[in-house]
């Protein structure tokens, strides 16, 4: 093996590992957002219905602030 297959291995690693953590972080802000909803809304979401509406108001902003809400 080269240094540069090592190196391009441990690339794709933390990748997958900042992909993971990214995809846990808004996972939580949409379990956020569903509670929020129904207390300030008295609305019951779906976790697949507040999924997707997370993802339609905060998704594109969430790389910005890291928090999406």
């Amino acid at each position: 093996m080269s240094d540069g297959s090592v190196h391009s291995r441990n690339d794709v690693s933390i990748q997958q590992d900042e992909f993971r953590m990214r995809m846990e972080k808004q996972c939580l802000q949409i379990q956020k957002y569903r509670r929020a909803m129904l207390r300030e809304c008295g609305r019951l979401l779906s976790l697949d219905e507040a999924a997707l509406e997370w993802i339609e108001r905060y998704a594109a902003t969430f790389d910005n602030d890291g928090l999406g809400s």
